[in-house]
């Protein structure tokens, strides 16, 4: 080649440090609950996370659109590949919740098994006793 233009960047989702690259299989994805849309990142500190409450569990995706609301019963911190449930004994009807704060306790006298519940109708009453 004569000149730099014949050079090819990493493309949008992905980043690489390599200098003297002979493929595009130095380039990384950008990880799941991440995304870029710049072609020629040259790290990993190119791609933006999905906000607090989102997630995607894609690696290599180029748009924030990727970013998915958690559904009621779980929430995230930002960057998140997967939502977190509520835990058992715990409820949210909340949907894009950010923290596990979210999350209800059952009742006095109730209680519930259940992980990701949605509401309170999950919530048992308590034996007598």
């Amino acid at each position: 080649a004569t000149s730099e233009a014949t050079c090819s960047n990493c493309g949008a989702g992905k980043y690489s440090g390599a200098t003297g690259a002979t493929s595009d299989a130095t380039c990384s994805d950008c990880d799941a609950g991440k995304y870029s849309g710049a072609t020629g990142a040259t790290s990993e500190a190119t791609c933006s996370e999905c906000i607090a409450g989102k997630h995607s569990g894609i690696s290599g995706a180029i748009s924030a659109f990727i970013c998915s609301e958690c559904d009621a019963g779980k929430y995230s911190g930002a960057a998140a590949a997967a939502c977190s449930d509520c835990i058992a004994g715990k409820y949210s009807g909340a949907t894009g919740a950010t923290s596990e704060a979210t999350c209800s306790n059952c009742g006095a006298g109730k209680y519930s098994g259940a992980t990701g519940a949605t509401s309170d109708a999950t919530c048992s009453d308590c034996d007598a006793g």
